[in-house]
């Protein structure tokens, strides 16, 4: 089994004032980078949904009324695979739409588990919301019949960090990493490989200091990339690993194209021709 992860808002970006991440204790999310292969991907600044269209199609796509002719939902379901969807109503056309490529129905051997953001009439907060999503995920894990692949999207943070409160994103990190410490002990119980990653970036840079204003978008600042397994323990993708876990400090190894198909390696598919992005691996 395959778990992507993806921690929207959680860019890189050198440590500063505007830099809540950096900011940010983060343990678990540093342990990981020490023990695992990690890479930084370069981050085109588009829309929210060419983000996941790329990611799922694995060739850049600027324009988001684009319908790739391969996706990596398509080729699962094509070779008879089960797939997860998990997201909160924030990214559900993101994760199941555009992530499949622009197609309203599900793929074959499909689910969809989505995680309403309403409660009793109103919106719930973010915090709720995270603790329904991460519950939905170690579901997904632990079931007995398990997907081939599980993609989650998580917007806490940029949700967060939308609203401009330094301290409360920096929070935020910090309640973000205790929940990954959870979720990868339920993954490490089924030998499962995580893939961490985000659509995109903006807990990194809450404010425009040339300007002197708070800054709440979204950012083309890089990703993170990890890849945690047992398979992987020790390794590296090829790169020097970042000083004291700064990845600020890493070049760019790839872009969000080059996610399908390395997860398409790690599950020993073959890429279709028409992804034009690269198994990091």
């Amino acid at each position: 089994m395959v778990l992507l992860l993806l921690l929207d808002g959680f860019g890189v970006a050198p440590a500063g004032e505007a830099n809540a991440i950096a900011a940010a204790k983060l343990p678990v999310f540093s342990a990981l980078t020490r023990e695992y292969p990690v890479a930084v991907l370069a981050a085109d600044d588009k829309s929210l949904n060419a983000r996941y269209l790329t990611l799922g199609a694995g060739r850049e796509i600027e324009d988001d009324s684009i319908k790739p002719a391969a996706t990596l939902s398509a080729t699962l379901a094509a070779a008879g695979l089960k797939q997860i969807k998990i997201s909160e109503t924030e990214r559900l056309a993101a994760l199941t739409i555009f992530f499949n490529g622009g197609a309203e129905a599900k793929a074959a051997g499909e689910e969809w588990h989505i995680i309403s953001s309403a409660s009793g009439g109103a919106l719930a907060k973010p915090s709720l919301t995270l603790t329904r999503t991460v519950k939905e995920i170690i579901r997904a894990l632990e079931d007995e019949a398990p997907a081939d692949l599980v993609v989650a999207a998580v917007p806490y943070l940029d949700l967060i960090a939308a609203g401009g409160d330094f301290a409360a994103v920096a929070k935020a990190a910090e309640t973000l990493d205790k929940n990954l410490k959870t979720i990868l002990a339920a993954a490490e119980a089924k030998n499962a490989v995580v893939i961490i990653s985000a659509s995109h970036g903006n807990a990194e840079h809450m404010r425009d200091m040339a300007a002197d204003r708070p800054d709440a978008g979204r950012t083309g600042n890089p990703l993170p990339f990890l890849i945690i397994g047992r398979d992987f323990k020790g390794k590296t993708i090829g790169l020097a690993d970042p000083l004291n876990s700064d990845l600020s400090l890493l070049a760019p190894a790839g872009t969000l194209a080059d996610v399908a198909p390395t997860i398409l390696r790690i599950m020993g598919r073959e890429v279709p021709p028409e992804m034009t992005g690269k198994s990091l691996l």
